[in-house]
């Protein structure tokens, strides 16, 4: 039996949807002795039962170094991570792992991983779905559940910002008017361990949310504005609203829940965006709007759209929302952006061919060789600015940065082919990006 370490050294969030990735993929784990590296205080906050814990699972790092393994894993974005996983003994490394100064991220989910340290605005795939293919499993959508027939709801308190304290306050009372055989608790009082199905969430998206909706609760999460797929849960049909920046109103809100809970039709137009978790696509779960949506969800399609082809192979057809103005001149800047970006890429490309030709040369001109590695440092210093200023474009300027770090040529030839193939990747990628915005401005079906 094969030995696989992973390691996830990061806080509660990412350890719960780590176990959920374990427990759901047990199967396929069940020819390998599993041992789990945890961060101590993580653990203590998910030891209430809201998820399997493996036997092996241990906060003990001199344990782990002290072993062997075949495989081991680096699920943590944390860079502590990467020097313990650089000294784990093992046959073969998933994950980053930082060797002799060098960051070493050999597969590209890896890779995409670690661009959530940047601290994007949107998740687009969700963390299992990461996870999962860092360990090279496949997953199917699951059945869908019938509708759930809701006897308790739970609530979060909500940032005060966008949902005043007053307006809470009329809104559990507006429940307790509407549903008085429904028990209106807090989330806090709910008990992860026990059935869950037949409970309602509203609130914010959090821990304890999340693990309450991943043992079988519906959750309808509040929020300011569109955040993707983060602190989500993975199943599918639970609903997310976004105030799009304005002041949630209990008697707005009241009407939603009222089609939510006993299915009274269409609740009508509503001053706020609603997003549902779906399965319906292979990738895994996906945000689909319900109305009118966010200023950035058709950025969010396009790159679901676009991260499915690079990282799966695979294409995928969304239905593309009508445009506001407010969505088309936020996709016309990143267009912009983009086009800017591509044109300086065409000076990466010219420098580095010359790199090049001179490194094959018979003689050397170091004065030009030098002129050109200047020039492709300027570029590197352009596109890290770029990328801390433009949100919504960082995380594919990210992953290709951590990729083209990748670079183990031995000598310049081959570090210059190397460093070729890696721009020429991210030029062809960030074309398909601006194709994808000025597709969702054409109103068009995207597939790519």
């Amino acid at each position: 039996m094969k030995k696989l370490l992973i390691i996830q050294l990061d806080e509660a969030y990412f350890l719960f949807e780590t176990l959920l990735v374990i427990d759901q993929f047990r199967e396929e784990l069940k020819n390998f002795s599993l041992t789990l590296l945890v961060n101590k205080e993580a653990l203590s906050n998910v030891q209430d039962g809201s998820c399997p814990l493996p036997s092996n699972i241990t906060t003990s790092l001199d344990n782990v170094l002290m072993d062997t393994f075949d495989i081991s894993v680096n699920l943590s974005l944390s860079d502590k991570s990467w020097t313990i996983h650089n000294e784990i003994e093992s046959a073969k490394k998933l994950g980053a792992y930082k060797k002799d100064g060098q960051l070493l991220v050999e597969d590209p989910w890896s890779s995409f991983l670690l661009t959530l340290r940047g601290g994007t605005p949107f998740l687009s795939f969700h963390l299992q779905d990461i996870y999962k293919n860092i360990l090279g499993f496949r997953s199917f959508p699951r059945p869908r559940e019938e509708k759930k027939q809701i006897q308790k709801i739970a609530i979060g308190l909500c940032n005060t910002q966008f949902f005043s304290s007053h307006e809470q306050e009329q809104f559990i009372k507006l429940l307790n008017n509407k549903y008085p055989r429904t028990q209106i608790v807090d989330i806090e009082e709910i008990d992860t361990v026990s059935d869950m199905r037949q409970v309602l969430y509203i609130g914010p998206a959090n821990l304890s949310s999340l693990k309450m909706c991943e043992g079988g609760g519906l959750g309808l999460f509040l929020s300011r504005q569109f955040q993707g797929l983060n602190l989500l849960p993975h199943s599918d049909g639970h609903y997310f609203i976004s105030s799009n920046n304005k002041q949630l109103k209990a008697a707005d809100l009241i009407r939603f829940v009222d089609q939510v809970i006993i299915t009274e039709g269409d609740s009508g137009p509503l001053p706020f965006s609603v997003y549902q978790v779906t399965e319906e696509n292979l990738f895994g779960s996906y945000l689909k709007s319900l109305n009118g949506s966010d200023d950035q969800y058709p950025i969010y399609q396009s790159h679901v759209v676009l991260w499915n082809f690079l990282l799966n192979l695979f294409d995928v057809t969304l239905d593309i929302i009508k445009c506001s103005q407010d969505q088309e001149k936020l996709l016309n800047e990143q267009r912009e952006v983009l086009l800017k970006i591509i044109r300086l890429y065409d000076y990466a490309l010219s420098s580095i061919e010359i790199i090049n030709q001179e490194a094959k040369a018979a003689s050397t001109d170091s004065k030009i060789l030098l002129g050109h590695m200047n020039n492709l440092e300027d570029i590197e210093k352009v596109t890290d600015q770029i990328s801390r200023s433009h949100i919504y474009l960082r995380p594919i300027l990210d992953y290709y940065r951590i990729r083209r770090g990748q670079n183990n040529g031995v000598n310049l030839i081959e570090q210059a082919q190397h460093s070729l193939l890696a721009y020429s990747e991210e030029q062809q990628a960030l074309k398909a990006l601006m194709e994808l915005f000025t597709v969702t401005l054409s109103k068009n079906e995207v597939s790519i």
